[in-house]
């Protein structure tokens, strides 16, 4: 029996170490999908999920996220069949898993993770798995304990805000989800007194208007209608306050709990996390912005969020079913500014102004200045809230009439900030709160480069430049022939001026080549300034260039200059020279690139050879030197093993002597106590033998006492 339950042992030992070599291998390969084929061949057991269990505890803590980002995706792809996920939960799915995200939880709120962006990205899939357990008709008190994780994220001051918001967001969505039969007796189960107290104690001090909503919100879902009264005078100290909670109604829930809500942070005065005050118009760049078309709104409402560090304010949106919503978030403000304007009445206004770094987007409109304007009388409060939201520190009032932007924080805390771009899940509730319209990356305009000279361009526009007066130019002024040569030259010039920076045409035309280089837009032709950072290294003549441009312009300069003498009287002949001058110029220029380029090449793959072979020579001798070592390592590790080997050896041998002497003296002692043993035994025998015969006499001598 003992043999069989240690076989037993044994062989779910090796099938334990299989499987976790199997799901490593999925870990490594980063593939959900195969990992649950893994789990479906071993089968969905309690076994199973111990060994996940423990695979998961020794990845958190070793900070391997996206290790266990792959598994809760694993569950995830696994709870989309009902009958897998029922036999995961009763093998203890759900208490395993609030236990994992317990460790997040404990993981983001310590300095060395909550920044850690693998971290945020498990923590949502989370959510998304928390989303399938509240649809999977769980016990009251699993729900109770998965709500209960929910709520401990969004009471945590120190994790990343917008995972606060979503776990609130995800608590209701889960109660939202539950039919009104599980609803109900969620509602009853005593344990949720406390969450609900402390959700309760948030709302005015949590510092973010749309987290005030969602928790207001998971008190309504979680009070029943009867129950409200009694429980918000316990929640609330003010009267004002329990009383507006109780006119919540469910078909008025964005008015009803914004009176709610805008009481709450009124009764705390100067002490308030969340500034509200009414707009009177908002802009976005030159579009106007209007509050949502909802009746039970009566103002148009802009909130300072001193927790979430932004403001935020919900516009219409008439396209869709839901609000839009715009947040200017504390890091995103480049500058801000507070300024009294006259509205050409007898009143004023307190407009204030927010610049962005980048441009954000509603509906059509892509913007980057935001202009927000509020009645005189809340200047004080404006300036305290504005203050406190992007520069934490007092604001002085602001001169009528006068924008003094105030230099938002260049280093913010973008951990203390907020993030809209995941995407929410949807709620039974009619209150939306969308995510933060992306920011839509700039046009990039089509530029086009300036064509790059050639060196022999280049070259030609130095000969031309360098031709003195008496040269090429006064050519122009000759009748005949002369005007030809004239028109050729302006409308060879034309064609490369997109490429060069037409010096030479400009100055035919009569504009000073100068002047050009100064303001090279007036005739919309390119910059000198832009060829010059596309121009390739070299273009600059070289002393040699110079030398041959000195020696090909010798003869045309000479041609030229014969050709306005009264001594040439043939047009004929002025145009053949020039003609020939040029052709001259062209060949030798020809010539000259054509030998260059060859030396060029010549002495360039003359140094590749060079480098190549220097190249494999000190990798030769780098190989070899490692090969040195290597040898030389080994000898001494041959050396040091027959060492060894030979220690062993010579201990083997005295071992073995001293056990042979052992074995002599056994043998020796043995024969010893067998020879004493004999004796004995002779021993007693005589003794026996002499004892039989003094009975005898005994008896003999008791029987005829005459003889004795």
């Amino acid at each position: 029996m003992t043999t069989e339950i240690v076989l037993g042992e044994t062989l779910q030992c090796l099938q334990n170490t299989q499987f976790d070599k199997k799901m490593e291998e999925c870990l490594l390969r980063g593939d959900p999908s195969r990992l649950v084929s893994v789990l479906h061949y071993e089968g969905l057991t309690s076994n199973a999920l111990t060994r996940l269990d423990q695979l998961v505890t020794k990845e958190l803590c070793g900070s391997g996220f996206s290790r266990v980002l792959v598994v809760v995706k694993a569950l995830e792809i696994l709870s989309q069949n009902k009958d897998d996920l029922q036999e995961l939960i009763n093998h203890g799915l759900t208490a395993q898993v609030c236990l994992w995200f317990k460790a997040i939880h404990d993981l983001l709120t310590s300095d060395f993770h909550k920044s850690s962006t693998p971290l945020l990205s498990l923590t949502e899939e989370f959510y998304d798995y928390f989303l399938l357990l509240g649809q999977a008709s769980l016990p009251v008190c699993q729900l109770s304990e998965v709500l209960l994780q929910l709520s401990r994220v969004a009471m945590e001051t120190e994790i990343y805000f917008p995972l606060r918001l979503e776990a609130i967001r995800i608590f209701n969505s889960i109660l939202g989800s539950l039919s009104r039969e599980g609803l109900r007796l969620f509602q009853n189960d005593e344990n949720q007194n406390e969450i609900l107290s402390q959700l309760a104690a948030m709302i005015p001090t949590v510092g973010d208007y749309e987290l005030q909503v969602s928790l207001s919100e998971a008190l309504c879902r979680l009070t029943p209608k009867k129950k409200r009264e009694p429980k918000a005078n316990q929640w609330f100290p003010s009267a004002d306050i329990s009383s507006a909670f109780c006119d919540i109604k469910d078909r008025n829930f964005e008015g009803d709990c914004r009176r709610f809500l805008n009481i709450v942070n009124h009764c705390h005065g100067d002490q308030r996390r969340v500034y509200t005050f009414p707009c009177l118009t908002a802009f976005l760049d030159s579009t106007q912005l209007f509050r949502p078309d909802d009746d039970t709104l009566d103002e148009f409402w802009i909130d300072f969020n001193l927790g979430s560090g932004c403001v935020s304010f919900f516009v219409n949106e008439p396209e869709g079913f839901l609000w839009d919503s715009i947040h200017l978030l504390r890091e995103e403000v480049t500058q801000y500014s507070l300024q009294v304007k006259d509205d050409g009445s007898t009143s004023t206004l307190m407009v204030f102004s927010v610049r962005l770094k980048n441009p954000i987007m509603h509906r059509n409109t892509r913007g980057q200045t935001v202009e927000l304007s509020f009645s005189r009388k809340h200047q004080g409060e404006l300036e305290e809230a504005a203050a406190q939201v992007f520069t934490k520190a007092k604001s002085s009032p602001p001169a009528k009439d006068t924008g003094c932007p105030v230099q938002a924080p260049s280093s913010a805390d973008r951990h203390s900030g907020r993030s809209y771009s995941r995407k929410k899940p949807q709620s039974k509730s009619r209150l939306k709160i969308l995510p933060l319209s992306s920011v839509s990356s700039e046009d990039e305009d089509s530029v086009t480069e300036t064509p790059v000279k050639s060196r022999a361009e280049f070259l030609f526009d130095q000969i031309l430049h360098s031709t003195p007066k008496s040269g090429v130019p006064e050519l122009e002024t000759s009748e005949g022939s002369g005007s030809a040569l004239k028109q050729e030259v302006l409308v060879s010039d034309r064609k490369r001026a997109a490429s060069d920076s037409g010096y030479l045409s400009h100055q035919i035309e009569g504009t000073p080549a100068q002047k050009r280089r100064v303001d090279p837009q007036l005739e919309g032709e390119g910059s000198n300034s832009g060829q010059t950072e596309h121009s390739p290294e070299g273009l600059e003549p070289t002393p040699e260039d110079e030398g041959l441009i000195g020696e090909v312009m010798a003869p045309l300069i000479q041609r030229a200059e014969l050709a306005n003498t009264p001594e040439v009287d043939s047009e004929s002949d002025q145009t053949s020279g020039i003609t020939a001058a040029f052709k001259t110029f062209k060949e030798q220029l020809q010539q000259h690139f054509t030998t260059n380029r060859q030396n060029f090449l010549q002495s360039y793959w003359h140094k590749t050879e060079n480098h190549v072979l220097l190249s494999l020579k000190e990798g030769q001798q780098h190989i070899s030197s490692l090969l040195t070592a290597v040898h030389q390592h080994r000898l001494l590790l041959l050396q040091r093993f027959e060492s060894s080997i030979m220690d062993q050896l010579n201990q083997l041998e005295e071992d073995s002597t001293a056990l042979n002497s052992i074995n002599t003296q056994i043998l020796v002692t043995t024969r010893t106590a067998s020879f004493f043993q004999s004796e004995m035994q002779r021993l007693d025998s005589f003794c026996e033998k002499h004892l039989q015969r003094l009975k005898s006499l005994e008896n003999a001598v008791s029987g005829n006492p005459s003889s004795q």
